[in-house]
């Protein structure tokens, strides 16, 4: 059963621990690669891309959750990930003689084991209330930014932590489909991308229905414009190309329709 507020879809691709709440609902990708079925919804039914998820990784249920949207009964409608949750900011208590000093926690991830208590509170409905509530006064409600940096005080930009961290050629041919495909965006796009070194990721997102059915239908064109130029590496994790794009584009398409953005830190469970 899922609530008529909010449903966040949580995807997973492989068994693990599963939130036990009315808003948090699981969905399987790459079912047809592990020949595992989970025992819940999988995104290789009706329209669906599934076929695709060694290199578009999650994104693969993004587009099922897209070509369903209609069909899900509910007021708000969320991504994430099986390990990667939202959660309330933590609270941080000092004790000194005998006064006690309670400040709030500004991580932007916290790094916690797989138990009960951490079930709880991703799935809370006091969780539930607040992401309802946030969602009443912005247009989307993301992680909080991470700073990007080579090392503490030498900042990097998104383009150049993407460089960083992947194929450099492959940043210039995301530039180049997606300005192909929206040219008004491109003085923005290298401004954006050039000049900021704050970025929200995971590619995790609650929204309207509207509003996530629009970035879907924005994003994906992209996507499949990248297909015909890019060079999948040999390596594996390169290989996740698409999910690492879209994870930028996410960024900038917020920037682009100045989305007001909403932001709670997030849990990360460890094996």
């Amino acid at each position: 059963m899922t609530n008529q507020q909010l449903t966040i879809f949580a995807v997973y691709h492989k068994e693990f621990a599963i939130p036990d709440c009315d808003f948090i609902t699981p969905i399987q990708v790459g079912r047809k690669f592990s020949n595992v079925d989970l025992g819940f919804q999988s995104d290789d039914v009706d329209d669906n891309i599934a076929g695709k998820n060694q290199t578009y990784g999650e994104l693969t249920a993004l587009y099922w959750l897209w070509k369903q949207i209609d069909s899900f009964k509910t007021d708000y409608i969320g991504f994430c990930h099986y390990r990667r949750y939202f959660v309330e900011q933590r609270v941080r208590i000092k004790h000194k003689l005998f006064f006690k000093k309670v400040k709030l926690d500004p991580s932007n991830l916290y790094v916690v084991p797989l138990n009960a208590d951490t079930l709880v509170e991703v799935s809370s409905e006091k969780l539930r209330d607040k992401i309802v509530q946030l969602l009443k006064s912005a247009d989307i409600l993301l992680p909080k930014k991470l700073h990007h940096e080579l090392r503490p005080g030498f900042p990097l930009s998104i383009k150049d932590h993407y460089i960083y961290h992947h194929i450099k050629e492959d940043w210039y041919l995301m530039r180049e489909a997606t300005i192909k495909l929206y040219p008004e965006l491109a003085v923005s796009f290298d401004t954006f991308f050039e000049e900021t070194n704050e970025m929200f990721c995971y590619n995790m997102m609650v929204s309207s229905k509207s509003i996530f059915a629009d970035y879907c239908a924005w994003l994906f064109p992209i996507i499949y414009e990248l297909e015909k130029t890019v060079k999948l590496s040999e390596y594996p994790y390169q290989r996740r190309i698409f999910g690492f794009f879209s994870e930028r584009l996410l960024n900038l398409y917020v920037f682009s329709k100045n989305l007001k953005v909403a932001e709670l830190p997030v849990v990360f469970i460890a094996d």
